[in-house]
């Protein structure tokens, strides 16, 4: 008998673990091709419970390494009755475990229609939503129900509408991933008010602001993109409670206004942080300054500059005297965490 079939249970249980830890991007219960959908048994957990009939019974009684889940959401592909039952077989040996699960599109759905094939998956996950931990990718079918989720704690969603359909006491992180180009204008509920950190793919500044009253106890904020508003006008917001906020920046060849708009009537008493994507160069600095100087209440500790694509000896060589404005907003300038310059008390 080789050597591997000794092996203890509970070595062979951390073996899973570390294994299952070390798959990129969550492991995928199914394997998608163009016209086909099939069980992903050729990569683990499922390839564990294909080698014998010990490693499958140690796999089935192994919570851990069913907890992470990758599904995939077809469009078109009529699923055969086996894979229905496969998620559930997944989740089932999850245990109690809590769930982190990512939701992938394999092609375009409309979002207001979902296919039969998604939706009887979506109704397997939404059964456990007791557990969920972390989502990505959620998609949201037509719900009438209050969701109740007592121990999410990472969503990542579409839309904020999405959020007021949630009684999640604990969900305290948020990721939008659709842009937002209109005015949130949803009420705020008790859970919106327990989100501290949030993440924008896209919006405007008109969005950003209206997003305070929607947030109001948020301590981080990331927007990887600004939109320029169309048509909806920026209104004075206060954000009570930031204290980290990462913004893009607008090169010259990009019109600077949605930027200088984004911090006009901004309060922003708290605010310690601001982590800038892009190159501390002159005009770049010059148009933070300008910024800046025109949000409220603002009393920055540090600007931390993230180059894009910026050579190191340039980072190197860089004079100190290029940043130097940025002392009159803030105490400190840094570039990648390393401070630069510093205010004169």
């Amino acid at each position: 008998e080789s050597p591997i079939y000794r092996l203890p249970v509970e070595l062979l249980q951390d073996i899973f673990i570390l294994i299952i830890h070390d798959v990129p991007d969550y492991p995928s219960i199914f394997s998608i091709g163009d016209t086909t959908i099939s069980g992903n048994f050729a990569c683990p957990p499922l390839l564990f419970t294909r080698v014998c009939r010990r490693w499958r019974a140690v796999a089935h009684s192994t919570t851990e390494i069913w907890s992470h889940i990758k599904v995939g959401l077809p469009k078109k592909i009529l699923l055969k009755p086996f894979l229905p039952s496969l998620l559930q077989s997944w989740l089932a040996w999850s245990g109690s475990q809590p769930l982190t699960i990512r939701m992938e599109r394999i092609s375009s759905i409309d979002n207001s229609h979902f296919c039969p094939s998604s939706t009887q998956l979506l109704e397997i996950l939404f059964a456990e939503m007791t557990r969920w931990e972390t989502v990505f990718g959620l998609d949201m079918p037509e719900r009438s129900e209050k969701l109740t989720a007592p121990q999410l704690r990472t969503l990542e969603c579409n839309w904020p509408s999405d959020i007021t359909r949630f009684d999640a006491p604990n969900l305290c992180r948020i990721r939008f991933v659709s842009p937002l180009s209109a005015v949130i204008r949803s009420r705020s509920t008790a859970t919106c008010k327990h989100i501290r950190h949030l993440y924008l793919q896209s919006a405007s500044a008109a969005v950003i602001h209206s997003s305070s009253a929607f947030f109001p106890h948020l301590q981080t904020l990331v927007v990887d993109y600004i939109a320029p508003d169309l048509g909806s006008r920026s209104h004075p917001a206060t954000y009570s409670r930031l204290e980290s906020m990462t913004i893009p920046l607008f090169y010259p060849r990009y019109h600077r206004d949605p930027f200088i708009d984004l911090f006009r009537e901004l309060c922003l008493p708290r605010l310690q942080k601001l982590n800038v994507v892009g190159n501390p160069d002159t005009p770049e600095v010059e148009s933070i300054v300008t910024a800046l100087s025109v949000a409220g209440s603002c009393n920055l500790k540090v600007v931390d500059f993230r180059p894009c694509l910026w050579p190191s000896a340039r980072r190197n060589h860089m004079y100190v005297h290029d940043v130097e404005p940025l002392l009159s907003v803030a105490r400190e300038v840094a570039v990648c965490g390393e401070v630069v310059a510093c205010r004169v008390t």
